[in-house]
Formats: C-alpha cells, structure tokens, sequence
C-alpha cells in the first residue's frame, strides 16, 4: 500500500462536461451525454455497492450555458439536487482539479473521487492529477466521443497541463544526482 494514499471516506463524481462549441446552443452535444450518462451509471454502481454511498457528492464542471441542462438530466435520473455542485468557474482539467483540492484538503479522510470525460482527457487527467492531488484515489470512467479527430485535437491542446513548478525541482534533482553519481563513479584513466 502506497503510504501517500489516504484511508478515502465518501465519493466524489467530478463530470467535466465544458463544451467549447456553441453550434448546439440550447442543447447538448453527443459526447457530453455520453458523460452525463456515464455519470449516471457511475451513481447507481456507488449507490448499490459503496456502504458511503450516502456521502457522495456530484461536481459538475460545465460553462454556465450547459450547466443546468446537465444538472436537469442528472436530477431527471433520479439523482437528488442537493449533491449536485456546478463549477462554472473552472476552464480546463487543472483548474478542476484545483477547486476539488479546495474543498477536500480539509478533509482528515478524502473521498475516492472518480473523473469522468472521454477517453482522450485520460493522460491530461493523469498527469495533473499526479501534480495537483498526488495521495489522492482517483478514478477515470470513460465515456465515448464520437467528434472528429480535429475537434479533439484543438479541444486537447486547450487542456494540456503546463509544466508547473515541481516538473522543475524534479527536473533540477535528477540532474543533480546525475552530476554526483558520474563524480562517484567517474572513469579514470
């Protein structure tokens, strides 16, 4: 067992579900419904397996415009409207990430927090949860995205993680041990 894990208490669903296109106004797009229902799902199995299903707690990351339709369907699903949050502050996955840390850093036991987007947003949700909640259970659930390869790409280099400060100190260290075990294990000739 990793040392760093803590004992988690409650569930945690973050649905990142901001959309960028405004084609659609008024409605949702495809891949957001695929999230919204694979948050739904996500729900039921916590609900009927979890003995804390009763602290779970839904974090909808979504633009203003989206974020009540989102909030209507989970509410439709039979999902109770007082554990449901809306972020719309948030713009990409680390500011996400971000604004959940303020809320569970105060916690002496963290929720098992499960991220839920398409399968592309899996590495950008892995390498800024490494950074950003290092020590904390998190779950990628998956749900499909069925939009061209363009879309995704220029929707992926909006979330891409910026190198942060500890990429640095990472980077210094390990060029630090480099120079002293060449200095140790140096060639004479």
């Amino acid at each position: 067992m990793d040392m760093n894990t803590r004992f988690t208490d409650g569930n945690l669903i973050i649905l990142y579900a901001i959309h960028r296109s405004i084609s659609n106004v008024g409605s949702l797009p495809d891949y957001i419904n695929e999230r919204v229902n694979v948050c739904i799902d996500t729900f039921r199995i916590i609900m009927q397996s979890k003995p804390d299903n009763y602290k779970t707690m839904i974090i909808v990351v979504a633009n203003m415009m989206y974020a009540e339709i989102i909030k209507g369907k989970l509410v439709q699903a039979g999902i109770d409207d007082k554990i449901i949050v809306i972020d719309r502050i948030s713009e990409n996955v680390a500011q996400a990430f971000d604004n959940v840390l303020n809320i569970i850093k105060t916690k002496i036991n963290p929720p098992h927090i499960y991220f839920i987007g398409s399968g592309w947003l899996r590495d950008i949700c892995e390498a800024t949860a490494i950074s950003k909640l290092k020590g904390y259970r998190i779950q990628f659930e998956s749900a499909l995205d069925n939009r061209s390869v363009e879309e995704v790409e220029k929707e992926k280099a909006m979330d891409v993680p910026k190198k942060g400060i500890e990429h640095y100190k990472r980077k210094a260290k390990d060029k630090t041990i480099d120079i002293l075990l060449n200095y140790i294990f140096r060639e004479d000739k």
